[in-house]
């Protein structure tokens, strides 16, 4: 004789629906919580996405300059001009993503609007 288990219980079908917990408004203010984080969370996402796309394509030109320099002034200037660069791009990037998530906790609203 074989016993299956079914693969949810009363317990996780009562906690899906919320029934019987006390949350006001039937937890209509969780459910909304939930989808800004999902929404912000995606959009960060694909902004990091994109980022590193753009910095592994600068880093790769850079790469290519400094293996064509004949001499150690220019792959300085190169290394130079790289690290100003990239950490302006970082710092882009982490404004864009602190937009990104005060948008979020603000309720959709960006902090400029």
């Amino acid at each position: 004789m074989t016993t299956t288990t079914p693969k949810t219980s009363g317990l996780s079908d009562t906690l899906r629906s919320g029934t019987g917990i006390a949350f006001p408004g039937g937890g209509q203010a969780l459910s909304n919580a939930a989808e800004a984080w999902l929404v912000a969370t995606t959009e960060c996402q694909r902004e990091m996405i994109g980022f590193v796309s753009m910095r592994l394509e600068k880093d790769a030109e850079i790469t290519r300059e400094m293996m064509a320099c004949k001499n150690l002034a220019d792959v300085a200037a190169i290394q130079s001009r790289w690290i100003e660069q990239t950490l302006r791009d970082y710092n882009s990037e982490m404004s864009k993503l602190m937009t990104i998530c005060t948008k979020s906790v603000n309720g959709g609203v960006s902090p400029k609007e």
